[in-house]
């Protein structure tokens, strides 16, 4: 067996070193999890359980690197949200502004990389990075103000980040079975400002905005299957554990327990149809579990229309409300040529919330259903190839009513609405 040179193992280390060491931006797909991590699976609208393909597929299921080769590289995402919050209804001091709203920054960049080293035909390792998901607002103006409080700061928004960095081993226990093992080390990226007028809600208004960026680290990990039933159909399973967070200390008075902000676990399931031998059809569902996350998954409503129920910082304290989020996806990978490979997907999940949790939500406008995906590799030499995907996520509006104070006018009607592009494109190196 050939062994890969001194300088192609420095090829992939720096192509490593260099996504480590890049800021990974917001963004905001199936809840706020990535739908896709490199431009493979992107292509595929977060799909590729079983034919991931590229240097980083390992990270939707661990199991795959025995079905790569030995390969190194990266891609870098141009992620394109249109966020907008829409306010009606009150009277006299109500306790939103009316009016549309407009959240700025339309464009983040994201980056991937990853290498996949096959020791044996059997066994392979990897490392990879990758952006597990975020969110992003930053509005002008202040829609919490006034109403909620006397100062009526601006803008107002939140910037939330998170990275995942994993080793990746997949060994294939009999010639149709592959399972893998990725432990993942987290870093999260996060802050918030515009928020003084919650300030009388809080545990600790001192540390509830306006505090700069707060990071937060911890681990967890990743297990995944692959049964090759036979040469026209194939199963695979993956699940990622809660990832335990340190918690985020100049945020202690907004999320709940303390600043408490952990990763909540998921799993996957697919199924592979081997159309011909150079058309794969994949379906496959996902399952993002929030309500492992207090800050994310406690409610923060007023159901009472007078006093607020709940504390910020607390650990009850208010959350998104967010529900746990099932994804629905579909994929077509098709070999069209020797060095050209074309790729299709389309995806649906559940909604993120219910209509009378929209308060908090206008900082988390996580509205997005429908996505579609078209995608594709091309090899330029037996050794590089080039990846290529663009994903359409549809406008989609979400509306609730929130019920204020009665003498500060009422019941206001809040829209959330959002719709994203992605465009994508990856290098990889084979050996």
């Amino acid at each position: 067996m050939t062994r890969p040179s001194p300088t192609r193992h420095a090829l992939a280390a720096s192509i490593f070193v260099l996504a480590v060491t890049t800021t990974l931006p917001a963004l905001a797909t199936n809840g706020y999890f990535s739908a896709g991590f490199d431009t493979e699976s992107k292509g595929l609208s977060g799909s590729g359980l079983i034919t991931g393909d590229g240097p980083v597929a390992s990270a939707l299921n661990p199991a795959l690197g025995v079905k790569m080769g030995t390969e190194a590289g990266g891609c870098l995402a141009a992620f394109m949200p249109h966020r907008d919050t829409t306010v009606t209804g009150g009277k006299g001091t109500a306790y939103l502004q009316n009016g549309v709203f407009d959240s700025d920054k339309e464009l983040f960049f994201v980056p991937c990389a990853g290498a996949n080293y096959k020791v044996r035909d059997d066994l392979a390792v990897g490392m990879l990075l990758y952006a597990n998901g975020g969110m992003n607002t930053k509005y002008p103006t202040n829609i919490f103000s006034p109403g909620f409080g006397t100062v009526a700061d601006a803008p107002l928004g939140v910037d939330l980040s998170q990275a995942f960095m994993s080793a990746n081993l997949a060994y294939r226990v009999t010639p149709g079975i592959t399972v893998g093992v990725a432990p993942i080390f987290a870093v999260q990226r996060f802050k918030a400002y515009g928020l003084s007028p919650f300030a009388g809600s809080s545990t600790s208004s001192g540390n509830l905005t306006d505090r700069g960026y707060d990071y937060s680290y911890g681990g967890g990990a990743k297990l995944g299957a692959i049964w090759e039933v036979n040469n026209w159909l194939s199963l695979a399973v993956a699940g990622q554990s809660p990832i335990l967070m340190s918690r985020f200390d100049k945020y202690a008075g907004l999320f709940a327990d303390h600043g408490g902000f952990d990763i909540p676990p998921t799993d996957s399931e697919g199924i592979n149809f081997k159309i011909t031998p150079k058309l794969d059809l994949m379906f496959e569902h996902q399952g993002i579990y929030y309500n492992f996350v207090d800050s994310v998954s406690n409610s923060g409503n007023n159901p009472t229309g007078g006093t607020f129920n709940w504390r910020l910082g607390d650990e009850a304290g208010a959350g998104f409300g967010w529900r746990n989020m099932h994804v629905f996806r579909i994929g077509t990978q098709w070999k069209a040529m020797d060095d050209l490979t074309l790729r299709s997907g389309y995806s649906y999940n559940t909604d993120f919330t219910k209509g009378d949790e929209l308060l908090f939500n206008v900082l988390a406008p996580g509205t997005i259903k429908h996505h579609l995906s078209v995608g594709a590799s091309y090899d330029i030499t037996p050794n590089w190839g080039l990846s290529f995907s663009f994903t359409h996520a549809f406008s989609q509006s979400f509306t609730g009513d929130f019920i204020g104070v009665p003498t500060n006018g009422g019941s206001q009607v809040i829209k959330l609405r959002m719709d994203q592009d992605e465009a994508s494109v990856g290098l990889r190196y084979r050996w």
